[in-house]
């Protein structure tokens, strides 16, 4: 599988994403289609920063939980992105809506094989 990321993701902006562990785990679980794609997957995955869940997240969880009834690691990936100030990219824009929080889809304009 070739993912080919819009240049706003690629390049020099790497080193500003991030990720939640939570999604990390996510992203891992996946069924790979063999060993060197799981790798190569990591690999770049590792080049992130990962946020792990803490006090002020939860707490954001639980404002959240107010607003919108989702399923837990989809809440705990917003208030990461929320309490850290960061824009939340993500194929699935309306497990998110109703929340403040700045979200893309960098998958509208990509090209996947």
């Amino acid at each position: 599988m070739e993912i080919r990321l819009p240049l706003s993701l690629s390049g020099k902006n790497i080193n500003s994403c991030a990720i939640s562990q939570i999604t990390c785990v996510e992203v891992l679980s996946f069924d790979f289609e063999n060993e060197d794609e799981r790798a190569e997957v990591k690999a770049f995955l590792e080049c992130l920063d990962i946020f792990d869940t803490n006090k002020a997240i939860a707490i954001q969880c639980l404002k959240n939980r107010k607003k919108r009834k989702s399923k837990i690691p989809d809440n705990l990936i917003a208030s990461t992105a929320q309490v850290n100030n960061l824009t939340l990219v993500t194929r699935n824009t309306d497990d998110f809506k109703n929340l403040d929080m700045n979200i893309i889809n960098i998958f509208e304009n990509c090209e996947i094989r």
